[in-house]
């Protein structure tokens, strides 16, 4: 190959890589209309996610959202203030009316310093090499009388690969969650997640925890509290995963919302 064709080559897959990204959010435009923005920004002591401490430390997230009647999408960001955990996700997702049925497909990029991934070429798509993953999540709410949430997801491309890197091990993680008390002012929550790989490689590890099994056993709890003009919501977090014997607690302050 000469070096023209080369360079030709390798400015074509960086636009391609970068008409991933642009096209994953041109989807969903036509069919929101600008109707709505939401966005929230919390204050929490960690990160925690299916069974998992992604980081430790003061720990901001926060959203932008724009919604349709059905279809939505946004940002959705995450730091600590020590600079050692940064991420950067997109979304996209699909809700009912009366949101009994949601799915989302999460762009997910953890460019954490420290990280032993590919953290350095946010436009990279390339199975082999990315730093990135794409998460499809599922959601179904059975009724109002019975509000008993059921989730499966799953990653279906990028940084869950097998040890050899020659193929995807399209890990899942299933839950089931249900409100034990709804009030105003108050929500207590319960969740159990489950979690294996599709293809396992004859490997013990999925994206989630080191082995199957269940991975996570929640009890999350958030109260809003009235200060002058100001609602707060404050939340606690309690998590246990089985599988790896650990456990961690989460206290979190939601700043703003609208």
């Amino acid at each position: 190959m000469n070096t023209t064709n080369f360079y030709i080559m390798r400015f074509c897959k960086k636009a391609y890589d970068k008409l991933c990204i642009i096209s994953f959010f041109l989807m969903i435009f036509p069919f929101v209309n600008g109707q709505e923005f939401h966005s929230k920004f919390n204050l929490s002591n960690n990160h925690l996610w299916r069974g998992m401490e992604v980081t430790s430390g003061l720990v901001y997230t926060g959203h932008l959202q724009l919604e349709g009647e059905n279809f939505y999408g946004g940002f959705w960001v995450g730091g600590n203030t020590s600079g050692s955990y940064k991420e950067f996700d997109h979304y996209i997702g699909y809700k009912t009316k009366n949101d009994r049925i949601k799915i989302e497909l999460w762009d997910i990029y953890n460019f954490s310093p420290d990280a032993t991934y590919n953290n350095k070429e946010y436009f990279n798509y390339s199975a082999t090499t990315t730093g990135r993953f794409w998460d499809f999540r599922t959601y179904y709410t059975i009724s109002e009388k019975f509000p008993l949430q059921v989730s499966w997801n799953f990653v279906m491309f990028g940084r869950d690969r097998n040890i050899e890197n020659s193929g995807n091990k399209y890990s899942y993680f299933a839950s089931l969650e249900y409100p034990l008390i709804r009030k105003d002012d108050l929500e207590v929550k319960g969740r159990v997640g489950y979690a294996d790989a599709i293809n396992s490689y004859n490997e013990k590890a999925n994206f989630f925890s080191s082995n199957n099994g269940i991975n996570e056993v929640s009890l999350i709890i958030s109260k809003k509290y009235a200060i002058g003009n100001f609602t707060i919501p404050l939340g606690f977090w309690a998590m246990w995963n089985p599988v790896d014997n650990k456990a961690y607690i989460q206290l979190s302050l939601q700043l703003f919302s609208f």
